[in-house]
C-alpha cells in the first residue's frame, strides 16, 4: 500500500513540476510575486498611500479577455485623474478547468503579466498615488464607500453617469474626488452599450493625454515573446529591453519605430466568428470605440442607412467582417501599392488549416513571407498572452488592416499623447486598441 501511495505522489510531483507543457497553464510565478512585494503596499506610508491613502476599486467587468483590459486602462485613468490609488484586479478566465477545454486555461491572469502599467508605479513621477492590488485594498480597507452605478445591475443606482463620454470622465473625477478614504464603485462603469455608441468618441482628447498611456507598457511575458520573435519577423530591430520597458521612466514609455517592412492583416475565418458576423448585419452594428473615427478608411458606410434592403445590408457587412480569399489578396496588394515597402505579412487568424490556403496565395501573388501568429508564438507559456503579442505586432507594423468590428461584446480603443492615434481593429484573436507609441509612419486601414 505504502509503495502505492509512495508512486502515486512521485506521478503527481511529475505531473505538477516537471510535466514542460499542457495540460496546466503557466504559474506566472514571477508576476504574482512582484505584486504582492509592490513597495507602495507598504500600510505605512504616508498619504494618499498607506493605510490612510485614497483607493478606489472598480467591480471586475463580466467580458472577455480584451474587455477586462481595456477596462483596466479606462479605470486606472479614472483613478489618476481623481488623485487616487487604483486598485486592480487580476483577468479572469471564465470556463477553466473544464473536461472539455484542453488545455486548461489560468483562472486569474495577474494584469502585470498583460501591461506592467498597473505594477510599475509610474505614479510616483507625477505626484500621484500608486495603483495597488485588490488585495491590498481589502487589507486596508475595512471601510469604504460604496457607490451603485445605475444600469442594468442597479437600476436605482446612486450615480447616473453622464452619457456623454468626456462628461462621464468629468463626472467620475468629480464624485471620486470630493471624498477620502476607500470608494468602491459597483456595477459596470463602461457598459457594452457605451462603446457601442458615438459617444465614447469625445473622451479621446483628454486619453491621448492621459499619464496611464503616456506610461503604457505590454508585461514582461509579452515582451519576451516579442524579443524572441524579433529574428523572424524584424530582424534588424532592436530586442526590447525588458528591465526599461517594464519600469517607470521620466517622461513615459520609450519611443519604438515601427517594421515598416511588415503588414499585419487580422482576419479570423473559425465556424465560431461566421456566425459573429452574420449577427452583425440585421442589427445594423456599429463600429467600435474609436474605429468610428471618420478619418479612419473603411467606416465610411457603416452603420448602413436604415433603408437598404436587408441583402445588401449582409453583404456589407460580410465584406468587412469576413472577407473572401480574393478580397484579402487584393487589399494587400492595394497596400503594398501604396507602400512600396512592405515584404512580408503578418497573418492574425483563428483558422489555421484556412491560413494554409491563404498563404500560398498571398505568397503566389510576390510576398516574400507570410507568418501565422498562432505558430510563430507557439510556445506553451504564450499561449495566454499571444493576443497582446499580435496587438504589439499590429501596432509596430508599417499597415495594420482589420475589420473593426467586435467578436464579443466591446473595446474601448485608446491613443497615446503626442504619436497620432491609430485604429486597432476587434476580434477574439487580437486586442481591440490601438495604443500607439510609434516614431514611425505606419498606417491602419480597415477591410
Amino acid at each position: 500500500m505504502r509503495g502505492r501511495v509512495l508512486m502515486l505522489l512521485c506521478l503527481l510531483g511529475v505531473f505538477y513540476f516537471v510535466w514542460p507543457s499542457p495540460p496546466l497553464p503557466p504559474s506566472y510565478a514571477a508576476e504574482w510575486t512582484k505584486e504582492r512585494r509592490l513597495p507602495q503596499h507598504n500600510r505605512w506610508l504616508a498619504p494618499p498611500e498607506g493605510r490612510d491613502g485614497r483607493y478606489v476599486r472598480f467591480d471586475a467587468p463580466s467580458s472577455d479577455f480584451h474587455g477586462q483590459f481595456q477596462h483596466a486602462i479606462l479605470q486606472h485613468h479614472v483613478a489618476v485623474s481623481s488623485n487616487r490609488s487604483y486598485a486592480f484586479s487580476p483577468i479572469r478566465n471564465a470556463g477553466t478547468l473544464e473536461s472539455w477545454s484542453w488545455p486548461w486555461r489560468s483562472a486569474r491572469i495577474p494584469l502585470g503579466a498583460v501591461a506592467s502599467t498597473a505594477v510599475s508605479g509610474f505614479e510616483k513621477l507625477t505626484g500621484l498615488p500608486r495603483a495597488v492590488s485588490a488585495s491590498h485594498y481589502n487589507s486596508v480597507c475595512r471601510r469604504e464607500r460604496v457607490y451603485t452605478v445605475r444600469g442594468r445591475e442597479y437600476p436605482t443606482g446612486d450615480l447616473d453617469l453622464a452619457a456623454s463620454g468626456q462628461a462621464r470622465l468629468v463626472q467620475l473625477a468629480e464624485v471620486l474626488a470630493a471624498a477620502d478614504g476607500c470608494i468602491h464603485l459597483r456595477g459596470d462603469v463602461f457598459p457594452a452599450s457605451f462603446f457601442d455608441s458615438p459617444e465614447a468618441m469625445d473622451m479621446i482628447h483628454e486619453l491621448v493625454h492621459s499619464p496611464v498611456l503616456q506610461y503604457f507598457s505590454f508585461g514582461r511575458p509579452v515582451l519576451d515573446a516579442l524579443n524572441r520573435a524579433l529574428p523572424v519577423i524584424a530582424p534588424t530591430a532592436e530586442p526590447y529591453d525588458l528591465e526599461l520597458a517594464v519600469g517607470p521612466k521620466k517622461g513615459g514609455a520609450p519611443r519604438m519605430p515601427a517594421w515598416k517592412h511588415i503588414l499585419a492583416l487580422q482576419v479570423p475565418h473559425s465556424s465560431d466568428w461566421e456566425a459573429t458576423c452574420a449577427s452583425f448585419g440585421p442589427r445594423s452594428a456599429p463600429f467600435v470605440g474609436f474605429n468610428k473615427l471618420p478619418r479612419h478608411p473603411g467606416n465610411e458606410n457603416v452603420p448602413p442607412p436604415a433603408e437598404m434592403p436587408p441583402p445588401a445590408r449582409f453583404g456589407l457587412y460580410a465584406a468587412k467582417c469576413s472577407p473572401g480569399t480574393t478580397a484579402i489578396i487584393s487589399r494587400a496588394r492595394r497596400m503594398r501599392k501604396n507602400h512600396p515597402i512592405l515584404r512580408v505579412i503578418y497573418l492574425v487568424t483563428d483558422d489555421e488549416g484556412w491560413a494554409d490556403e491563404l498563404t500560398r496565395w498571398l505568397l503566389s501573388d510576390g510576398w516574400e513571407q507570410v507568418y501565422v501568429a498562432p505558430r510563430l508564438h507557439n510556445a506553451w507559456k504564450d499561449q495566454e498572452v499571444r493576443p497582446m503579442v499580435d496587438t504589439e505586432v499590429a501596432r509596430r507594423a508599417g499597415v495594420f488592416v482589420g475589420n473593426g468590428v467586435s467578436g464579443r461584446q466591446r473595446a474601448a480603443d485608446t491613443s497615446s499623447r503626442r504619436w497620432r492615434a491609430t485604429l486597432r481593429c476587434c476580434a477574439r484573436v487580437i486586442s481591440c486598441t490601438r495604443i500607439s507609441r510609434s516614431s514611425g509612419s505606419g498606417s491602419c486601414t480597415g477591410l
